[in-house]
């Protein structure tokens, strides 16, 4: 299969199951990102695939759904949005290809990725800001904390952890978005029932569950919303490495 029908594939299946208004023109800055992770993937490792469908399928697509729930939990623009571990990008890069005016901030402590996500910028003619810090930095930062809308995060440490690095971040009324495979979240070691007293400490309730699946893909997915309703104490996100080692 070549790039061409690559790609029609992959824009009919986001017209037909995740956005109908997906244009051309994203499907083409979705091309560019594509080129650019095959072309860093030879020099270091990016992301993990079986071959180019499953970036498709299992990355691009998987991306958008963050990007359907965004648009399903807000109707405003100008969103301020955090992609917290983004690593290549995902799901930050796609989420901002589709809803365009959105004001994305990529975190990744690993700083050969973000080299990658400074010239994927450039490339897509975008304005992302990039950290390239831990998210337990940025939390403990009066310039993030508490200042955005919509946090996402996708493949990125443990439930708990993730849920500390996370909530800080977010504004009263902000929404943390967070991708699982239905088998993690229905765990009793690592899923939801886990992270009851975390969501207590950190001022966050689930507000909704998303499942989906993905075109040659075995498990099936889910999207969590968790909504933040009161102030994070301040001791939250803790010092790194500290969340991992004593999850709340």
């Amino acid at each position: 299969m070549n790039k061409q029908e690559l790609f029609d594939l992959f824009y009919n299946y986001t017209i037909s199951n995740i956005i109908s208004d997906f244009t051309k023109n994203q499907c083409e800055k979705f091309g560019i990102y594509f080129d650019e992770l095959i072309e860093w993937n030879k020099m270091f490792n990016l992301i993990s695939f079986k071959n180019e469908t499953d970036i498709i399928y299992r990355h691009f697509c998987d991306s958008l759904y963050g990007a359907k729930a965004v648009k399903e939990i807000s109707s405003e623009s100008n969103l301020k949005v955090a992609d917290l571990g983004t690593g290549s990008g995902m799901p930050g890069i796609p989420v901002k290809i589709a809803i365009p005016e959105i004001k994305i901030t990529l975190v990744e402590s690993i700083t050969k990725k973000c080299n990658f996500l400074e010239n994927v910028n450039k490339k897509l003619e975008f304005d992302m800001e990039i950290i390239n810090k831990r998210a337990e930095e940025i939390g403990q930062n009066s310039a993030y904390r508490q200042k955005y809308d919509i946090v996402l995060s996708r493949a990125v440490s443990k439930f708990s952890p993730n849920l500390e690095i996370s909530i800080p971040l977010l504004k009263i009324g902000g929404y943390f978005i967070v991708h699982k495979t239905k088998n993690s979240v229905e765990s009793a070691e690592e899923g939801i029932v886990s992270v009851e007293n975390a969501l207590r400490h950190l001022g966050a309730k689930l507000e909704r569950i998303i499942e989906y699946n993905l075109p040659e893909q075995s498990l099936d997915y889910c999207i969590l919303i968790f909504k933040k309703y009161k102030d994070t104490p301040t001791q939250f996100p803790r010092n790194p490495g500290i969340p991992e080692k004593r999850p709340l």
